[in-house]
């Protein structure tokens, strides 16, 4: 049985996440966290049991106490609470789903206590790669891509040993970001600065 705690439970990758988790008697949620959709975090908890259930918001938190009373799940909100679930002694993983730059320091936190991470947020490696990956190697920590085009190359490189096949160069294409609708001709002066 492994035991899995998940940052951003309700979002797409959370929720994908958990349709893996149905799918396969040998995973267990103990720890899931939402930023904000309180009502599919509360039938999230009902469903999967978890031993704690967090949600940004404290008021929320407070709504969420109340929802749950019938049930021994502990609540709980902000940094502090995403920082505990990620960290959770029961797990050995951590998915972290959610967006944005907030997800570092609950991943830094977790690679601390030893918890591999399963990472859909690229944010964290794009901002805090070079604190992230450093750590992970230090700690024995493996690092899994399970989102998008990280995930794509993770699994097409993965275990490959044919030394006359090796990979030269991989081209991933911009979804859009900064640039998104410019033209040709206001790309041509962009710098690493104008996409970060």
């Amino acid at each position: 049985m492994k035991n899995i705690a998940i940052i951003g439970s309700t979002g797409s990758i959370g929720t994908q996440t958990l349709d893996i988790v149905r799918a396969n008697e040998d995973l267990k949620v103990v720890a899931i966290s939402a930023g904000s959709n309180i009502d599919l975090l509360e039938k999230q908890a009902r469903e999967f049991e978890p031993d704690i259930v967090g949600i940004w918001d404290e008021d929320k938190a407070k709504q969420l106490r109340v929802a749950l009373s019938d049930v021994n799940i502990r609540v709980v909100s902000g940094m502090e609470g995403l920082i505990e679930i990620a960290t959770y002694e029961k797990s050995q993983i951590l998915v972290t789903a959610i967006v944005g730059m907030i997800g570092i320091r609950p991943t830094v936190e977790a690679i601390k206590a030893g918890k591999d991470i399963a990472l859909a947020n690229k944010e964290t490696l794009v901002t805090a790669g070079h604190i992230i990956m450093p750590l992970a190697k230090e700690m024995g920590v493996r690092i899994l891509p399970v989102d998008s085009e990280h995930s794509a190359i993770f699994q097409c490189i993965h275990g490959e040993t044919d030394y006359n096949n090796k990979i030269s160069r991989l081209l991933i294409t911009a979804s859009g970001g900064p640039f998104r609708g410019r033209k040709r001709e206001e790309l041509l002066d962009v710098t690493v600065e104008d996409a970060l």
